[in-house]
Formats: structure tokens, sequence, C-alpha cells
């Protein structure tokens, strides 16, 4: 019997260690998976926080845990701030930055979470290997249950490994970010960018490098830089003896800011400015910046032709003042030569006095302190006073009005608006010839806006001219050899003030003379409105300049002013209100 009893308990023995092994064996195994789980969402190259959220749900399933957070330092140091949670409700106090892992380890402890810092190595092998906390990580049990203390040991052993996956997410990411910075920077840049290989061949572009040569961006990649930007072959090539690119390559030395052409796929040949720089490491080869030259020479032209046509407008009235006050210096005059001196010399003041004001109507509708005061106007009364002054004045062409019984009030600054008839009047007295009659009517054709039109039986403009008729200093081929004086800046005036109060204003189809339509707003908004004139946009054959979203009649081409128009068609964008 003692035998049986002794056998047996040593059966049972047997038995308890048998399943001890196991259990122990089963926990080593479920202890590997899951670690081999844990590496392959390590090794999946997520960004950090789905890679977070991942991981936390493995830790909990793995260690049994009600709850789970993870707290991470930037690369750059600092506080460590929360990163991601599992479990936890939305109510919980869990702190969103702690100054470095010992503290939250301080928190976790006194709320009876279990958790282990992540660790970085920092030096070189063979001068030792520092580790520094990166962050935390903290579990809780669920309610009602403990953590298995070998569950627990699970977290010190993936801890490293949790670190350096955790601060390579970080790296990815802020590799990521400034990958797309600098891709926005690329493509939102003004001035093309091209980037070749050593063989020449295009690897990178921007969206200004493919608009400046007109070819898309899917061709350019592969191609040479040569067949790119047009520059042909030989010693006439357009870019010199020898492609600048080579030239950065194979010498390694930046090219700065010298001016080429580059030939745009319709055959236009492009002055720019360009510079070279080489590119190492991995991506050799060279990169260029061209920045497109045209606006910078119309610039030029544009303040050649200022100038000259300033110079040429102040030399005439002023050799007539000096001609005529030498006269009545040096003459002995009688009464009435003296007057007529002085009555030459009194035009040519005005004709001065003209010219810099429309100088600096056009500084002030070009500046941020252009103000209008708008104010509700009567569109037919100020047209009846203007038609009732130019009667007034010697010389000026009679005034005709037409105007629709329900005309509104609009939204104006009376004094420019004024301002803007008057210039129209004074180019047909210039402008029209003898037996010059002008037209003035105004209709309704919409709630927002009024529209006047302006028509003379003038000479009108050529066809070919009508496209710049509406830019600055522009006058006539005809005009100018006919010697009436003007400096081109009457009708552009007219533009910039009618598009600063939200308007529109375009040359109307007409059989003979000139017709020009402008709309103005009928609404009322209070108070002082500070209406700035944008810069002039190029407004070509067919086109309405405007500065509003309401759509202004599209009619044809016809005749146009003399000192420069706008041409119909399809409206330009201005300033609105």
């Amino acid at each position: 019997m003692d035998m049986d009893a002794d056998l047996r308990r040593r059966i049972a023995e047997l038995e308890a260690e048998r399943r001890r092994v196991f259990d122990e064996a089963q926990r080593e195994a479920d202890t590997m998976f899951a670690q081999y789980q844990l590496s392959q969402l390590l090794a999946s190259g997520d960004p950090l926080e789905p890679l977070a959220d991942a991981v936390l749900a493995e830790i909990g399933r793995a260690t049994g845990a009600g709850a789970a957070a993870l707290w991470l330092a930037s690369p750059a140091g600092g506080p460590v701030e929360i990163v991601a949670t599992a479990g936890v409700d939305r109510g919980a106090d869990l702190p969103a930055r702690l100054p470095d892992a010992a503290a939250v380890a301080a928190w976790a402890r006194a709320r009876g979470w279990f958790g282990v810092a992540l660790e970085e190595s920092r030096g070189a092998a063979g001068r030792g290997v520092a580790r520094e906390a990166i962050g935390f990580v903290a579990v809780a049990p669920a309610p009602g249950t403990a953590l298995d203390p070998a569950h627990t040991r699970y977290l010190g052993l993936v801890r490293r490994e949790l670190g350096l996956a955790f601060r390579s997410a970080q790296l990815r990411d802020s590799l990521a970010g400034e990958r797309a910075t600098l891709a926005a920077i690329l493509e939102g840049a003004s001035d093309a960018i091209v980037a070749v290989d050593p063989d020449l061949r295009i690897v990178r572009l921007n969206a200004a490098a493919a608009r400046l040569v007109g070819r898309p961006a899917r061709e350019a990649v592969g191609c040479t830089c040569a067949t790119f930007l047009g520059c042909g072959d030989g010693p006439d090539r357009l870019c010199g003896a020898r492609c600048p690119f080579a030239e950065v390559i194979a010498g390694g030395r930046a090219i700065a800011s010298r001016e080429e052409l580059v030939r745009h796929r319709d055959g236009t040949e492009i002055p720019v400015s360009a510079s070279y720089a080489p590119m190492t490491g991995t991506h050799a080869g060279a990169v260029a910046v061209f920045r497109d030259l045209r606006a910078d020479r119309a610039l030029d032209d544009l303040k050649s032709s200022f100038v000259a046509t300033i110079s040429h407008e102040l030399r005439t009235p002023l050799a007539l003042i000096s001609g005529h006050a030498q006269s009545l210096l040096h003459l002995d005059l009688d009464a009435e030569a003296r007057r007529r001196h002085l009555v030459q010399i009194g035009a040519a003041v005005d004709r001065l006095t003209t010219l810099v004001d429309e100088v600096m109507d056009i500084s002030h509708l070009e500046s941020d302190g252009f103000v209008l005061h708008r104010r509700p106007v009567d569109l037919a009364g100020v047209i009846r006073a203007f038609a009732a002054e130019q009667a007034e004045l010697p010389g000026a062409p009679p005034v005709a009005v037409d105007l629709a019984d329900n005309l509104p009030k609009v939204d104006v600054d009376p004094v420019r608006l004024h301002q803007v008839l008057a210039n129209l009047a004074a180019n047909t007295a210039k402008y029209g010839g003898r037996g010059a009659r002008i037209t003035i009517r105004a209709r309704r054709p919409d709630r927002e806006m009024a529209v006047v039109t302006f028509a003379d039986n003038g000479r009108g403009i050529p066809p070919e001219e009508q496209e710049h008729a509406f830019q600055r200093f522009f006058r006539g081929q005809a005009v100018r050899e006919s010697r009436v004086p003007g400096s081109g800046l009457g009708l552009y005036i007219c533009r910039r003030l009618v598009e600063a109060h939200g308007g529109w204003i375009r040359l109307d189809a007409t059989t003979r003379g000139t017709s020009i339509s402008f709309g103005l707003p009928v609404e009322v908004p209070r108070g002082r409105v500070a209406g700035r004139a944008l810069p002039a946009p190029a407004v070509g054959a067919g086109a309405t300049a405007r500065g509003d979203g309401a759509g202004a009649p599209a009619s044809a081409a016809g005749g146009a002013d003399r000192d420069g128009t706008p041409t119909t068609g399809d409206p330009v964008a201005g300033p609105g209100r």
C-alpha cells in the first residue's frame, strides 16, 4: 500500500512538473510569437501614428492589458508628448505632455500602471554606447485583473526595439514632411527649375519649366536638355558653344545668373536669366533655375516709353513758355500782343498741369493708398450736368444725351465719374476732327449694373491697333504723325478708375467713330470704401476690361479712342469693391 501511494505521489509530481514545463514553454512560445508579431509591425515602415496605434493594440493583446499609452520626445529633444492610446476612456486624465520619461514613469506608478522607458542608443561603436530615454510605454490591467509578471517582462524585452522603431518612424515622417515641403516649393516656384543627370537627360522639373517652353512635364522627363529647352545643335545653339549643364557637371562649379535664350514650342525665343549648380551624391548631375525676363524687358520698355513720352510732353510746353516769356522780356509789345503771349503761356501751363495730374493719378491708382469717396449718385443728373458743362466750353464738341427712364443711383465717387467723362470728351475734342459730336446713353440692363455708352462720330482707330488701345502711353501711328499733343494716359486712367469701382469698360463695335461703354455698380455700401486698382491686365483684341464678376455684353471690336481704350469680348479680371 505504501509503495502504491508513493508511486501515485511520484506520478502526480511528475505530471505537475510536466504541466509546469509545458506552461512555461507555452508562455515562452507566446512571448516569442508576440515578439515576432511586434517585429512584423515594427518592420512595416508605416508612419508614426498608424504604427503606434497598431503596436499598442498588439501590446494590449500580448499582455492582457486593459489600456495602454505611448509618450515620445521629438528627435530634436524636449518634453515627451502622448502619441497614441488604446482602451483609454475619453475622460481619462492622461497627461498630454511631461518633462521626460522619468516623469511619465512616476505618473504611471502613482496610478497603478506598469511601463518601461524606450531607449535610443547614442555614440559610435568603440567609443562607448550611451542610451537615452526617448519615450515611455505604459499599460494598465483590465478592471478586476492583474498583469502577469511574465507579460510585463515582455515589455522589457522589446523596449529597445520599440524605441528604435518609433524613432525611425519619427524621422521618416520628418523626412516625408520635408520632401512634401520641398515639392510644394518646387511646384510653387514662379521660376523654371530643371534637373538633369550626367547624361544631360532631364530627371526633374517643375510646372513653371513646362509652362516656359510650352511642353507637358510628362514629355520632358528622359529627354535631353537641348531638346526640351530648344537649344539646337552646333555653334549657333541658344545656350552657347558649350552646354552649361555639361560645363557644370564637368567642372563641379556653379554658374551664376547669365542671360540666355530658350525656345518655346511655337518657336518663340524667350530671354531668361539662368543659374546652374552641380548636384552631388546618388543624384549626381546639375540643376538650373531659369527666370523669364520678358516681364523685365517689358518693364524696361515701359520705363523708356514713359521717359520718352513725358520728356516730349514736357519739352513742348516748356519751350512755348520760354519763347513767349523771352518775347515779353525783350520786345516792346503793345497791350494786345502782350495779352496774346500771356494767353499762350497760360495754355502751356494748363497743358503741363494736365500732364502732371495724369501722372499723379496713375501713381495713386496703382498704390495701396488710393481711396474712392463713394456714395449714392444720381447717374442721370451727373450726365445732364456734364453735358451742360460741355456746352459752356469754347470749342468743345456738342453733347447729346439719351437716358433711360429707370436709371438708378450708382455707387461711385462723383468726382472720379466726372473725370472719366471728361477724359472721354477731351479725347473726342482732340482727335475727333471738325464736326465731331458726342452722344451719351445710359441704361440699366440688370439689377446690379448701370451701363453708360459714350459715342462720337470721329475718326476711330485702325483695327490693327485696337489690341493696344487700352495700354499706358499707347498712341496710334496716325495720332503720332499728326503731332496732336497727348500722353496716351487718358483712357488708361478711365479704365483704372472704372475698375476701381468694381465696374468694367469696353470698346463697342461701330462702323464710324468711337463707342465706349462702361458699367457701374448699383449697390450702395455704406461708408467710405478704399478702391485700389490692380496692376493693369494686358487687354488684347476682343477683350473687355472689367473689375467685378458681372458679365459685360460681348460685341466685336470696332472704333477706339486715340489715347487708348479697351476692346470688346471676354472679361479680364480686375479689382472688386
